[in-house]
């Protein structure tokens, strides 16, 4: 541990994808298949390859009748919904686990919502009259069939064999991952739920038609623990994902089998879906308040929380007064960021407590041209990756030097870990004329683990524009090269952002130019 390091983390957004509204001049995307939209009323956004960053074409977006598909980009646009401050959102490919995400959906706008696909984990085949075992490569993740044991949607019982796809999905690494929001349904309203991971399995039959357990049948799933709770359960209840209402319904119990990399949770289920080793837990209340830049109150902006030590999220949205109030787990440390408009707040870290929570402090909207957010996320190991932005004045912001909000440089790494996973956030809230650059270096070493293959991913959130997500090179690497340099971004006098790619690891840190008198860009 270096020397005043502390601990933060941060920026959950797109958990319930609402994250912003965009203008209504057009459908964009490849339009929706049904019949001529009643309203602009609607959904739009786009469609991303968790591992690589890369838009994926072709994934069907569905929200009740309606559909499209996503662009060669992976953009999409559907209108002619009703607004709803629940809507499920489903995005469906048949090289990816079947993604949802619930947004608030506004009359007469589009809603931006951002998705993220796993790409299936593994396929294999076994015959139906004698049931079998399909398991993910390096992985615990398993599945076990029972003899004669499935059937189609209509009663009719299959032959041949059984084509199962196995997906683990790994929420302590990114939550954004989990179809829905973490919310389950009890008789006294939706609670939320923490995650201890989570599996999706798909069964066709060999003319590709869907298949799941008969009535009576159960299976045997393995679920590999995945969660940022340090505290883990012996026995933990399962849930499973309704897509139909967007939360999660309990049913059965796994027991965790195993320690550390090699631990699972094991347990039966009777049908096939996505299933979740889950509980529900006690809350707390932080209450606080969102400003923009001149200091005016933002109402109906989404404020989102992403646990620290839990695998867990919530969102609120802020009222006429421009205040909320966010439900997070009793006695933990959460990230809290707001968004309203494309433009990101700062990202604060509360203080466990038993008790609810006020902020001092309002979050706060970057000017015009700004609020420009670089979140760096990653695996267990290495522990330690850390954000470097260097701006165009000289400054350099990272752990030791974290910058400042609301003076010069207007630039700060909002939060910081030394623990595995992340996320470090940077955020600009006014913009120099010049070029900024973007890196991240290897704090542990080489020997506690590559870059490359640290899970580790960056999202850039330039307002106005798509959220982009940079992965790692897998190839250039050394031992002796600690610097993963991504991207360089030059910012005119009227405040147009052009970003360039890097994409190349170094020994050393980018040149830090000479220290000047900043200037700072005017929106044209």
């Amino acid at each position: 541990m270096r020397f005043s390091k502390t601990y933060w983390r941060g920026l959950a957004i797109g958990l319930v994808a609402s994250v912003f509204l965009v203008a209504c001049d057009g459908d964009g995307g490849s339009g929706s298949t049904s019949s001529t939209p009643v309203s602009t009323t609607g959904v739009a956004g786009k469609v991303l390859d968790d591992a690589t960053g890369l838009g994926v074409a072709g994934v069907t977006v569905r929200v009740g009748s309606l559909s499209t598909t996503t662009a060669a980009d992976g953009t999409f646009s559907l209108t002619g919904l009703t607004a709803s401050s629940r809507v499920t959102v489903v995005f469906a490919s048949s090289d990816y686990v079947e993604g949802v995400r619930i947004a608030n959906v506004v009359a007469d706008a589009r809603t931006d919502v951002q998705a993220r696909l796993v790409k299936v984990g593994a396929s294999g085949t076994v015959p139906v009259t004698a049931g079998g075992t399909v398991t993910v490569p390096s992985s615990t993740a398993q599945v076990s069939l029972p003899a004669n044991g499935v059937q189609r949607a209509d009663g009719s019982l299959p032959t041949g064999n059984i084509t199962v796809n196995i997906t683990p999905i790994n929420p302590a690494v990114d939550t954004t991952l989990m179809p829905g929001d973490f919310l389950t349904s009890t008789g006294s309203g939706n609670v939320p739920i923490e995650s201890f991971g989570a599996l999706n399995v798909v069964l066709t039959d060999s003319t590709g038609a869907a298949l799941n357990l008969r009535s009576g049948q159960t299976a045997t799933i393995r679920i590999p623990l995945a969660s940022r709770n340090a505290s883990v359960p012996s026995t933990i209840p399962l849930f499973y994902f309704n897509t139909s209402t967007g939360l999660w319904v309990q049913e059965g119990t796994a027991t965790l089998v195993g320690s550390g990399a090699s631990a699972y949770y094991e347990g039966t289920v009777s049908h096939f879906t996505t299933w979740n080793a889950d509980q529900t837990y006690n809350t707390i209340i932080v209450h606080g308040c969102m400003k923009n830049a001149a200091g005016a109150v933002v109402a109906n902006a989404l404020v989102s929380s992403d646990g620290i030590d839990y695998s867990g999220t919530s969102s609120v949205y802020t009222d006429a007064s421009g205040n909320f109030s966010l439900p997070i787990r009793s006695n933990s440390e959460a990230t809290i960021v707001g968004v309203s408009g494309g433009y990101l707040t700062n990202t604060v870290r509360n203080t466990a407590s038993v008790n609810d929570i006020t902020l001092t402090d309002c979050l706060s909207l970057g000017q015009s041209g700004a609020g420009i957010t670089m979140k760096l996320t990653w695996g267990a190991l290495p522990s330690d990756l850390d954000s470097h932005l260097i701006t165009p004045a000289g400054d350099h912001v990272y752990y030791s030097a974290k910058g400042a909000l609301a003076t010069a440089p207007f630039a700060n790494l909002d939060v910081d870990d030394t623990s595995s996973y992340g996320p470090e956030v940077v955020t600009i809230t006014k913009l120099m004329v010049g070029t900024y650059k973007y890196s991240v270096r290897n704090y542990s070493g080489y020997s506690d683990g590559p870059i490359a293959t640290s899970g580790a991913r960056v999202e850039v959130n330039i307002p106005g524009r798509t959220l982009q997500l940079i992965t790692p090179p897998t190839t250039g690497e050394s031992s002796n090269t600690d610097y993963w340099n991504l991207f360089e971004f030059d910012v005119s006098a009227s405040c147009v952002v052009t970003v360039r790619s890097v994409g190349t690891y170094t020994t050393d840190l980018p040149t830090i130019p000479a220290s000047t008198t900043p200037q700072y860009c005017t929106p044209s």
